[in-house]
């Protein structure tokens, strides 16, 4: 087994160059390569459909809770109308019970 020094030196010479190609080949697809993972961050289209879902049923919780809301407020401004006339009633019978008890005050003196 005679080994031909110059097949030799041509094979280790394009065993080297296949392993640098390689080389080269696995640092370019690594830099090309999406970071993270995208099957960890993309969805998928069901998980997408399911998000809207949620999505469309909260925002009709907020609705019905903004309509709920306004509803009270509502409700809370007719009270407290309610409550200013009560007052302004109260004041007035006051005052004119203030008026007839200086009147009696004033007939015993």
């Amino acid at each position: 087994m005679n080994a031909n020094p110059e097949f030799l030196g041509s094979l280790v010479l394009a065993g080297a160059t296949l392993l640098g190609g390689l080389l080269l080949i696995m640092r370019l697809r690594e830099h090309f390569t999406e970071s993270p993972d995208p099957k960890l961050t993309y969805a998928t289209q069901a998980q997408l459909h399911q998000l809207r879902k949620e999505l469309t049923a909260h925002q009709r919780d907020i609705k019905t809770d903004h309509g709920d809301i306004h509803r009270l407020i509502r409700q809370n401004a007719e009270h407290i109308a309610a409550l200013i006339a009560q007052s302004k009633i109260y004041n007035q019978r006051i005052t004119e019970f203030d008026a007839k008890f200086d009147n009696l005050h004033s007939r015993q003196r």
